[in-house]
């Protein structure tokens, strides 16, 4: 992959960030959320562990990316932008 499409992913998976946290909060409240300011409410912990094993936790960013390029593997000439959470999920 190089690093024009890993760009591309990267923008995406906050786009559908955003999306899926405005379905957790108030109507008030996600219009305050966008794509610049979506870090200032994510929790600080990134990952857990879980039998000695450490995970990503879900719909953060870097797992929907990972989510993004299976899809992307299994169909691959599907447009990134393409991609809705729907699909993710």
């Amino acid at each position: 992959m190089n690093g024009r499409k890993a760009k591309r992913i990267r923008a995406h998976s906050s786009t559908i960030f955003v999306e899926w946290f405005k379905t957790l909060v108030t109507e008030e409240e996600g219009q305050k959320i966008n794509t610049k300011n979506y870090t200032n409410y994510m929790p600080e912990q990134t990952h857990f562990m879980a039998h000695r094993t450490m995970h990503r936790n879900a719909y953060h960013p870097k797992w929907i990316g990972n989510k993004i390029l299976r899809v992307l593997k299994a169909n691959p000439k599907r447009e990134i932008e393409s991609i809705t959470l729907g699909e993710i999920n």
